[in-house]
C-alpha cells in the first residue's frame, strides 16, 4: 500500500468568479479512466457540446455518449427568499446568469471540483466525482450553517441528453424521455426504445427526496465555444426530467448520481466512493515520488501534473470486479474533449505520463497492447472513436511507428523488464523489415539509406491537417526528425539484437543507422539560414521553412549535428519560435505564417501547423538545449516549465492546452487539455531533477 500524499488544492475567490467572462470560460474536467468523462465551465453553464456530468463510454475506452447534461439547481428558504444557482447561455443571445451572483469559490482538491455558493447566512456546497472504472458520476451537495439556522429546499432538475458526444440534440415534443421508478430512491433514464438506459439515484438517508416527474424539454442552449471554433451548429436542446426535491438542515448532505450501471453496482461502490477516489489520487502522488525542487511553486506544478496526466492513461472495466480496469490493456486518450486514442500520441506522450509518474505496469501494458496492432509495419495513427472494431484503426502515419521504438526503449532502459523487450523485439524487427522494402504510402528506404515517406493527398507527420484533398503541410519526401527518429530506430535496434538476437543483426542496425548519420548533417544543414532544412522533398530540394522539427530532431539523435550547428540551430529557434507556452510552428516573418489561430474550421486548420504555438515540442527543445548547452543551460530550462505556472488553470482548472496562439498573449486554444502537452512538461520537470550528464 502506497502512503497518502496531501493533494495540492487550488482555489479561486470572488476575484476572478466574480468576472462573468472568465468564469464562462474558464472549465473543469474529470476523466474515469476508461475514456468517459465530465466537465463544464466553472460557471456551471455547458459551454461545449463536448460538455456534460455524464459522458459515458459505451464501449470503453470508445463510443463517448452524453446522458446526463447538467443539472440545475434551485433553492428556497422558509422566509421566501428563492436562490437560483444555474447558469445557461440561450440560443436567442440572453443568458440566465443568477448563479453567477452566489457563486463565492470554486475548489479543486487534486482534480475533484468544488463549487461554493453563498445564500444568505448559509452556504451550499456542491462536489463533483466520478467513479474510476465505471460510467457513474457523483453530485453531492452540502448545507453549511450553523446549527441554528433554517432548513433549506433544495430543488434539481436533471437536463437529458443521448447522443454522440460530437453531435447536438435536436428536441421534439413528440420524443420525451421515458422516466420509470425502478425503486424507491433510483430512476431508470430512457431516451427512446433500445436506446442506453442509464439511472438516477439518491443516497444519504434519513434525508429524502420528493420527485416531481414534470418533464419536458428545454431549448436552445447556446454553447459559445463552439460557436468560438467556428462550427455551424452551436446549441441544441435538451431534455428536462423533472424536479427532485429535498430538504436540508445545516450540516446535512445529499448525494445524486447518474450511472450506466446496475443499482446494486452503485449501491455497492457508492460508500467510501469519494474517500476511494482521493486515496487513489494520493497514491498516485506517492508514486510519483517525493520529487521537489527549491522553487515550492514549481514542485506543486509537477505535482498537478502528475494527476493530469492520470486523466489520459485508460483502459476497459474488469466485469468481475466493478470499479476496477481489466489488467491487460492500456491506451492513452490524446486531448479532451474531442480527440480519442492516437498512436503517435501515445508514444510521444507516454514516457511523461508514465514514466516520470511511475506507472511502469502500465506502460508495459500499452507497449505491449499496441503490439497487438501493428500492421504491415505500421502502428495505427488513431482509433476511430465509434462502434468500429478497436483494431481497424487509419495506419496514415511515418511517425507513430517510429516513436514506438522510442517509447520502448525509454521504457526497458529505466524499467530493465527484459521479458517485455524479448516479447516485443521481433515485432519490432518486423517494423524495420517492413520500413527496408516498402510499405503504405510509399514509406520506404530510399538509396542514400534516409526514410522516404508520402504520396498526394496523404499527411503522414505530426504536422497532418488536411481540408478537402489539400494537405497544409505537405512534406512529402524526407522530414528531418522523421529520418532522426529511423536512425534512433536503428541504433535502438542493434542495442536490443545484442540481447535478443545474433551478432550478425548487431552488425546489420549499426549499419542501417550508419548510413543515415553518414549523409544526414550534409544534407539537412542550411549554411545561409545557420540552422537545418525541415525537409528533403521528393525531387531532392531542401525546405528551408524555419520549424520546430529541427529541435525534436537535436533531441532524439544528437550525435548526428555538430555540437557548433547544433547551438547555431538553437538559438535560431529560439529567437523564432520559442513562446512563453511552446514553440511556434512556423517562423514568423515566413509568408506562409498565420498570426492568429481563429475563424472558421478551414481558416483555423489552415493556421494549425503554420505559426500556432503546440507545447509538446518544448520536451526535446529543452533536452536538446540541455544536450548542447550543459549546466549553464539550465535556468532557460526551468523557465519554460515556469511559465505555466501562469496558464494551467486558465483554460481548463489543472490542465495544459493542446495549442496556443502565437502572437501576444498567447491564449490557449484547442483542446483545453492535451497529453503530450502536459507529457512534454513532466519530462521537462525530470530533465531537471536529474544530474546533468544524464539530462
Amino acid at each position: 500500500m502506497l502512503p497518502n500524499t496531501v493533494l495540492p488544492r487550488t482555489t479561486l475567490d470572488r476575484s476572478m468568479l466574480g468576472d462573468r467572462e472568465q468564469t464562462l470560460e474558464r472549465e473543469w474536467l474529470l476523466a474515469n479512466g476508461i475514456g468517459g468523462f465530465a466537465g463544464a465551465s466553472l460557471s456551471g453553464a455547458n459551454t461545449r457540446r463536448y460538455h456534460g456530468l455524464l459522458v459515458a463510454a459505451l464501449q470503453p475506452p470508445l463510443d463517448r455518449t452524453v446522458l446526463l447534461g447538467k443539472l440545475d439547481e434551485e433553492v428556497d428558504f422558509s422566509d421566501g427568499q428563492t436562490f437560483s444557482l444555474a447558469v445557461n447561455e440561450w440560443r436567442d443571445g440572453s443568458a440566465s446568469l443568477d448563479g453567477l451572483k452566489y457563486l463565492s469559490k470554486f475548489e479543486q482538491l487534486g482534480t475533484l471540483p468544488t463549487f461554493s455558493y453563498q445564500l444568505g447566512p448559509a452556504t451550499l456546497t456542491k462536489t463533483i466525482w466520478l467513479e474510476h472504472g465505471q460510467n457513474t458520476v457523483y453530485v453531492r451537495y452540502n448545507h453549511l450553517a450553523e446549527q441554528t439556522a433554517p432548513p433549506l429546499e433544495l430543488r434539481v432538475r436533471p437536463l437529458a441528453n443521448c447522443r454522440d458526444y460530437h453531435a447536438e440534440t435536436r428536441g421534439s415534443i413528440e420524443r420525451p424521455f421515458k422516466i420509470t421508478a425502478e425503486t424507491g430512491d433510483c430512476w431508470q433514464v430512457e431516451a427512446w426504445p433500445e436506446a442506453p438506459v442509464w439511472r438516477l439515484l439518491t443516497f444519504e438517508r434519513p434525508v429524502q427526496w420528493r420527485a416531481e416527474l414534470n418533464s419536458g424539454w428545454y431549448w436552445g442552449f447556446h454553447y459559445r465555444q463552439e460557436a468560438a471554433r467556428g462550427q455551424v451548429v452551436a446549441d441544441e436542446d435538451m431534455y428536462c426530467l423533472g424536479s427532485w426535491v429535498t430538504s436540508l438542515a445545516p450540516g446535512q448532505s445529499v448525494t445524486f448520481v447518474a450511472s450506466t450501471h446496475p443499482v446494486e453496482t452503485v449501491r455497492l461502490l457508492y460508500n467510501g466512493s469519494l474517500e476511494r477516489e482521493l486515496d487513489r489520487q494520493s497514491g498516485l502522488l506517492a508514486q510519483f515520488g517525493e520529487q521537489t525542487h527549491p522553487r515550492p511553486d514549481l514542485t506543486r506544478l509537477a505535482q498537478r501534473l502528475a494527476l493530469a496526466a492520470d486523466q489520459f492513461v485508460v483502459g476497459r472495466p474488469d466485469p468481475a470486479q466493478p470499479g476496477h480496469l481489466l489488467p491487460d490493456y492500456r491506451t492513452v486518450i490524446a486531448g479532451y474533449h474531442w480527440f480519442s486514442d492516437w498512436g503517435r500520441d501515445t508514444m510521444i506522450s507516454l514516457p511523461g505520463l508514465a514514466f516520470v509518474t511511475g506507472r511502469w505496469q502500465e506502460a508495459a501494458t500499452v507497449l505491449a497492447s499496441f503490439s497487438n496492432f501493428v500492421s504491415q509495419g505500421m502502428l495505427p495513427n488513431r482509433f476511430p472513436d465509434s462502434a468500429q472494431p478497436l483494431g481497424e484503426g487509419d495506419y496514415n502515419t511515418v511517425d507513430a511507428t517510429l516513436w514506438y521504438f522510442d517509447a520502448v526503449d525509454k521504457y526497458l532502459t529505466a524499467s530493465r523488464n527484459a521479458e517485455l523487450g524479448r516479447k516485443l523485439y521481433p515485432v519490432l524487427a518486423g517494423i524495420i523489415e517492413w520500413h527496408i522494402r516498402g510499405t503504405r504510402f510509399s514509406i520506404k528506404v530510399a538509396e542514400d539509406g534516409l526514410l522516404s515517406s508520402g504520396e498526394p493527398g496523404i499527411q503522414l507527420t505530426w504536422m497532418d491537417v488536411k481540408i478537402g484533398e489539400w494537405v497544409v503541410t505537405p512534406r512529402r519526401g524526407k522530414p528531418i526528425e522523421i529520418n532522426a527518429l529511423w536512425y534512433r530506430a536503428g541504433r535502438i535496434m542493434a542495442g536490443l539484437a545484442g540481447q535478443f538476437g545474433t551478432p550478425d543483426e548487431v552488425d546489420f542496425y549499426a549499419r542501417l543507422a550508419g548510413r543515415v548519420r553518414l549523409v544526414f548533417e550534409k544534407l539537412y544543414w542550411y549554411e545561409e539560414g545557420g540552422y537545418f532544412y525541415d525537409n528533403i522533398g521528393e525531387d531532392g530540394q531542401p525546405d528551408a521553412s524555419l520549424r520546430p522539427n529541427q529541435a525534436i530532431a537535436l533531441a532524439v539523435a544528437p550525435e548526428l549535428f555538430r555540437p557548433e550547428r547544433a547551438r547555431s540551430a538553437l538559438a535560431k529557434v529560439k529567437e523564432k519560435l520559442l513562446t512563453p507556452y511552446g514553440l511556434r510552428t512556423l517562423d514568423p516573418t515566413d509568408p506562409a505564417y498565420h498570426p492568429h489561430y481563429q475563424g472558421d474550421r478551414i481558416a483555423r486548420d489552415s493556421a494549425y501547423h503554420q505559426g500556432t504555438v503546440w507545447p509538446w515540442p518544448l520536451g526535446p527543445y529543452a533536452r536538446a538545449v540541455l544536450q548542447f548547452g550543459g549546466l549553464q543551460a539550465r535556468p532557460e530550462v526551468e523557465a519554460l516549465l515556469a511559465s505555466f505556472l501562469s496558464t494551467i488553470d486558465k483554460d481548463a482548472v489543472g490542465q495544459i492546452n493542446e495549442i496556443y496562439e502565437p502572437e501576444p498573449p498567447f491564449a490557449g486554444v484547442g483542446c483545453v487539455a492535451q497529453a503530450w502537452s502536459v507529457s512534454e512538461l513532466l519530462e521537462i520537470w525530470q530533465l531537471l531533477n536529474l544530474p546533468v550528464e544524464d539530462a
